[in-house]
Protein backbone atom coordinates (compact mmCIF):
# COMPACT_ATOMS: atom_id res chain seq x y z
CA UNK A 1 0.00 0.00 0.00
CA UNK A 2 1.23 3.29 -0.69
CA UNK A 3 1.95 5.74 2.22
CA UNK A 4 -1.10 7.22 4.46
CA UNK A 5 -0.02 10.71 4.95
CA UNK A 6 2.11 10.13 8.26
CA UNK A 7 5.52 11.47 8.49
CA UNK A 8 8.41 9.86 9.77
CA UNK A 9 9.68 10.25 13.50
CA UNK A 10 12.49 12.22 11.39
CA UNK A 11 11.18 14.12 9.25
CA UNK A 12 8.57 15.19 12.21
CA UNK A 13 11.87 16.10 14.59
CA UNK A 14 13.57 18.20 11.66
CA UNK A 15 11.11 21.60 12.51
CA UNK A 16 11.25 20.80 15.99
CA UNK A 17 14.76 21.46 15.83
CA UNK A 18 14.90 24.39 13.07
CA UNK A 19 12.55 25.97 15.68
CA UNK A 20 14.28 25.14 18.69
CA UNK A 21 17.99 26.31 17.06
CA UNK A 22 16.23 29.69 16.24
CA UNK A 23 14.43 30.61 19.66
CA UNK A 24 18.30 29.47 21.17
CA UNK A 25 19.79 32.50 18.90
CA UNK A 26 17.25 34.66 19.45
CA UNK A 27 16.59 34.62 23.09
CA UNK A 28 18.63 37.80 24.71
CA UNK A 29 21.88 37.34 26.40
CA UNK A 30 21.74 38.05 30.08
CA UNK A 31 24.83 40.78 31.12
CA UNK A 32 26.10 40.12 35.10
CA UNK A 33 24.96 42.71 37.27
CA UNK A 34 28.12 43.39 38.03
CA UNK A 35 28.87 44.60 34.67
CA UNK A 36 26.31 46.29 34.40
CA UNK A 37 27.03 48.36 37.46
CA UNK A 38 30.63 48.54 35.84
CA UNK A 39 29.95 50.11 32.59
CA UNK A 40 27.34 52.29 33.90
CA UNK A 41 30.41 53.83 36.05
CA UNK A 42 32.50 53.79 33.34
CA UNK A 43 30.15 55.76 31.19
CA UNK A 44 29.96 58.07 34.51
CA UNK A 45 33.69 59.09 34.47
CA UNK A 46 33.69 59.54 30.86
CA UNK A 47 30.84 61.96 31.28
CA UNK A 48 32.76 63.74 34.15
CA UNK A 49 35.96 63.71 31.83
CA UNK A 50 33.96 64.66 29.21
CA UNK A 51 32.43 67.55 30.80
CA UNK A 52 35.93 68.92 32.12
CA UNK A 53 37.57 69.01 29.11
CA UNK A 54 34.61 70.71 27.22
CA UNK A 55 34.56 73.74 30.08
CA UNK A 56 38.77 74.02 29.21
CA UNK A 57 37.66 74.09 26.04
CA UNK A 58 35.20 76.69 26.10
CA UNK A 59 37.21 78.58 28.43
CA UNK A 60 34.70 79.29 30.81
CA UNK A 61 37.61 78.70 33.28
CA UNK A 62 41.01 79.86 33.12
CA UNK A 63 42.90 76.71 31.74
CA UNK A 64 45.40 77.74 34.03
CA UNK A 65 43.34 77.15 37.10
CA UNK A 66 41.79 73.81 35.50
CA UNK A 67 44.60 71.92 34.08
CA UNK A 68 43.41 68.85 31.48
CA UNK A 69 42.23 65.43 33.56
CA UNK A 70 45.83 63.72 31.65
CA UNK A 71 47.63 66.02 33.38
CA UNK A 72 46.12 65.88 36.68
CA UNK A 73 46.49 62.22 36.35
CA UNK A 74 50.23 62.07 35.67
CA UNK A 75 51.18 64.76 38.19
CA UNK A 76 49.20 62.34 41.01
CA UNK A 77 50.92 59.02 39.58
CA UNK A 78 54.20 61.20 39.81
CA UNK A 79 52.96 62.23 43.36
CA UNK A 80 52.32 58.67 44.59
CA UNK A 81 55.29 57.12 42.88
CA UNK A 82 58.41 58.66 45.43
CA UNK A 83 56.78 62.25 45.79
CA UNK A 84 56.01 63.90 48.67
CA UNK A 85 51.79 63.18 48.16
CA UNK A 86 52.20 59.33 49.01
CA UNK A 87 53.66 60.56 52.06
CA UNK A 88 50.87 63.07 52.67
CA UNK A 89 48.39 59.90 51.53
CA UNK A 90 50.13 57.87 54.26
CA UNK A 91 49.92 61.19 57.11
CA UNK A 92 46.04 60.93 56.47
CA UNK A 93 45.57 57.35 56.92
CA UNK A 94 47.72 57.64 59.86
CA UNK A 95 45.47 59.70 61.67
CA UNK A 96 42.27 58.70 60.07
CA UNK A 97 42.37 54.72 61.02
CA UNK A 98 42.45 55.37 64.70
CA UNK A 99 40.46 58.35 64.83
CA UNK A 100 37.80 55.84 63.26
CA UNK A 101 38.65 53.01 65.38
CA UNK A 102 37.98 55.27 68.76
CA UNK A 103 34.95 56.45 67.25
CA UNK A 104 33.34 52.77 66.36
CA UNK A 105 34.40 51.58 69.77
CA UNK A 106 32.65 54.45 71.88
CA UNK A 107 29.66 54.77 69.29
CA UNK A 108 29.39 50.64 69.49
CA UNK A 109 29.58 50.99 73.06
CA UNK A 110 27.48 53.72 73.99
CA UNK A 111 24.80 52.74 71.21
CA UNK A 112 24.22 49.07 72.63
CA UNK A 113 23.83 50.57 76.11
CA UNK A 114 21.61 53.51 75.67
CA UNK A 115 19.10 50.99 73.46
CA UNK A 116 19.42 48.11 76.47
CA UNK A 117 18.88 50.52 79.60
CA UNK A 118 16.11 52.97 78.54
CA UNK A 119 16.24 54.63 81.63
CA UNK A 120 19.89 55.87 80.39
CA UNK A 121 18.86 56.70 77.40
CA UNK A 122 15.96 59.17 78.76
CA UNK A 123 18.61 60.79 80.75
CA UNK A 124 21.17 61.27 78.32
CA UNK A 125 18.84 62.32 75.55
CA UNK A 126 19.24 66.16 76.33
CA UNK A 127 22.95 66.00 76.15
CA UNK A 128 23.00 63.74 73.05
CA UNK A 129 21.21 65.65 71.22
CA UNK A 130 22.66 68.79 72.26
CA UNK A 131 26.35 67.95 70.91
CA UNK A 132 24.99 66.09 67.62
CA UNK A 133 23.87 69.54 65.88
CA UNK A 134 27.38 71.23 66.91
CA UNK A 135 29.43 71.25 63.89
CA UNK A 136 32.89 69.40 64.50
CA UNK A 137 34.70 71.89 62.39
CA UNK A 138 33.11 74.60 65.23
CA UNK A 139 35.00 72.76 68.08
CA UNK A 140 38.50 72.97 66.14
CA UNK A 141 39.36 76.17 68.55
CA UNK A 142 38.39 74.62 71.66
CA UNK A 143 40.16 71.73 71.07
CA UNK A 144 43.25 73.77 69.88
CA UNK A 145 43.05 75.27 73.13
CA UNK A 146 42.51 72.31 75.41
CA UNK A 147 44.57 69.44 73.41
CA UNK A 148 46.87 71.52 71.63
CA UNK A 149 48.06 71.07 67.99
CA UNK A 150 49.19 67.59 68.51
CA UNK A 151 47.65 63.83 67.19
CA UNK A 152 45.53 63.93 70.08
CA UNK A 153 43.27 66.81 68.61
CA UNK A 154 43.39 65.57 65.56
CA UNK A 155 42.16 62.28 66.36
CA UNK A 156 39.61 63.68 69.09
CA UNK A 157 38.00 66.05 66.75
CA UNK A 158 37.87 62.85 64.15
CA UNK A 159 35.74 60.81 66.92
CA UNK A 160 33.67 63.31 67.79
CA UNK A 161 32.68 63.55 64.21
CA UNK A 162 32.41 59.92 63.32
CA UNK A 163 31.02 58.52 66.83
CA UNK A 164 27.37 59.58 65.69
CA UNK A 165 26.73 57.62 62.64
CA UNK A 166 27.85 54.49 64.78
CA UNK A 167 26.10 55.31 67.88
CA UNK A 168 23.46 55.75 66.36
CA UNK A 169 23.23 52.77 63.99
CA UNK A 170 24.07 50.82 66.76
CA UNK A 171 21.16 51.71 68.53
CA UNK A 172 18.41 51.11 66.22
CA UNK A 173 20.24 47.98 65.55
CA UNK A 174 19.59 46.54 68.62
CA UNK A 175 15.97 48.51 68.61
CA UNK A 176 15.14 46.88 65.64
CA UNK A 177 16.01 43.18 67.27
CA UNK A 178 12.67 40.55 66.30
CA UNK A 179 11.39 40.63 69.91
CA UNK A 180 10.49 36.89 68.81
CA UNK A 181 14.08 36.08 68.17
CA UNK A 182 14.60 36.95 71.83
CA UNK A 183 11.27 35.02 73.38
CA UNK A 184 13.08 31.74 71.44
CA UNK A 185 16.48 32.57 73.22
CA UNK A 186 14.91 32.61 76.74
CA UNK A 187 12.88 29.62 75.74
CA UNK A 188 16.10 27.77 75.04
CA UNK A 189 17.28 28.79 78.58
CA UNK A 190 19.74 31.94 77.18
CA UNK A 191 20.68 34.01 80.34
CA UNK A 192 20.73 37.85 79.76
CA UNK A 193 24.41 38.41 78.42
CA UNK A 194 23.87 35.08 76.02
CA UNK A 195 21.03 36.48 74.63
CA UNK A 196 22.87 39.85 73.98
CA UNK A 197 26.03 38.09 72.20
CA UNK A 198 23.86 35.13 70.69
CA UNK A 199 20.83 37.35 69.43
CA UNK A 200 21.14 40.50 69.63
CA UNK A 201 24.49 41.70 68.55
CA UNK A 202 24.24 39.37 65.40
CA UNK A 203 21.32 40.87 64.30
CA UNK A 204 22.59 44.29 65.00
CA UNK A 205 25.85 44.15 63.09
CA UNK A 206 24.07 45.11 59.85
CA UNK A 207 23.18 48.19 61.07
CA UNK A 208 26.46 49.16 62.61
CA UNK A 209 28.15 48.28 59.50
CA UNK A 210 26.37 50.77 57.59
CA UNK A 211 27.18 53.49 59.87
CA UNK A 212 30.45 52.52 60.41
CA UNK A 213 30.99 52.62 56.62
CA UNK A 214 29.27 55.98 57.02
CA UNK A 215 31.89 57.27 59.45
CA UNK A 216 34.56 56.35 57.59
CA UNK A 217 33.94 59.00 55.17
CA UNK A 218 32.82 61.38 58.00
CA UNK A 219 36.50 60.68 59.26
CA UNK A 220 38.22 61.32 55.98
CA UNK A 221 36.46 64.65 55.74
CA UNK A 222 37.41 65.82 59.25
CA UNK A 223 41.00 64.42 58.92
CA UNK A 224 41.72 66.52 55.77
CA UNK A 225 40.06 69.44 57.38
CA UNK A 226 41.60 69.55 60.47
CA UNK A 227 45.29 69.05 58.40
CA UNK A 228 44.34 72.10 56.22
CA UNK A 229 43.10 74.36 59.28
CA UNK A 230 45.86 73.23 61.63
CA UNK A 231 48.94 72.72 59.66
CA UNK A 232 49.08 69.13 60.61
CA UNK A 233 50.80 66.81 58.55
CA UNK A 234 48.61 65.13 55.67
CA UNK A 235 46.55 65.44 52.31
CA UNK A 236 44.86 68.39 53.54
CA UNK A 237 48.03 70.72 54.23
CA UNK A 238 49.30 68.92 51.20
CA UNK A 239 46.96 70.93 48.90
CA UNK A 240 46.77 74.11 50.79
CA UNK A 241 50.74 74.09 50.86
CA UNK A 242 50.77 73.87 46.67
CA UNK A 243 47.95 76.18 46.51
CA UNK A 244 49.80 78.98 48.71
CA UNK A 245 52.62 77.77 45.92
CA UNK A 246 50.75 78.21 42.96
CA UNK A 247 51.07 74.52 42.01
CA UNK A 248 47.30 74.35 40.57
CA UNK A 249 48.34 71.19 38.74
CA UNK A 250 49.32 69.41 42.34
CA UNK A 251 46.63 70.76 43.94
CA UNK A 252 43.99 69.08 41.26
CA UNK A 253 46.33 66.07 41.56
CA UNK A 254 45.58 65.83 45.78
CA UNK A 255 42.38 66.15 45.05
CA UNK A 256 41.65 64.08 42.88
CA UNK A 257 43.74 61.24 44.81
CA UNK A 258 41.23 62.01 48.16
CA UNK A 259 38.51 61.20 46.08
CA UNK A 260 40.19 57.84 44.62
CA UNK A 261 40.95 57.27 48.61
CA UNK A 262 37.44 57.94 49.11
CA UNK A 263 36.30 56.05 47.37
CA UNK A 264 38.33 52.74 48.13
CA UNK A 265 38.16 52.96 51.72
CA UNK A 266 34.00 52.83 51.23
CA UNK A 267 34.56 49.70 48.66
CA UNK A 268 36.67 47.91 50.90
CA UNK A 269 34.25 48.37 53.76
CA UNK A 270 31.11 47.07 51.14
CA UNK A 271 33.50 44.04 50.63
CA UNK A 272 34.03 42.92 54.56
CA UNK A 273 30.27 43.55 54.82
CA UNK A 274 29.07 41.44 51.95
CA UNK A 275 32.08 38.57 53.28
CA UNK A 276 31.23 39.09 57.14
CA UNK A 277 27.55 39.88 57.00
CA UNK A 278 26.08 37.36 54.59
CA UNK A 279 22.71 37.83 56.55
CA UNK A 280 22.53 41.38 56.20
CA UNK A 281 19.69 42.67 53.82
CA UNK A 282 21.48 45.02 52.08
CA UNK A 283 23.90 41.99 50.78
CA UNK A 284 21.41 38.64 50.76
CA UNK A 285 20.71 38.42 47.31
CA UNK A 286 24.14 38.91 46.11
Amino acid sequence: MQGTGTSSPAAMGAPFQRRRGSALLCAPMTIPDSMVSALKGAAGVAVAVAFWEGIRALGVVDARDLPSFAAIIRTALTGLLGGELLAAVFATIGSWAPGLLIAAIAGVTVGIALALMPRLEIATRPLLEFLRPIPSVALIPVALLVLGIGLQMQLFMIAFAAIWPVLFSAKAGVEGVDPRFLETARVFGLGRMERIFRVVLPSALPSVATGMRTASAIALVLAITVEMLTGRPGIGFYIENVRLNGLITEMWAAIFVTGVLGYLVNALFMSVERFALPWSPEHRDQ
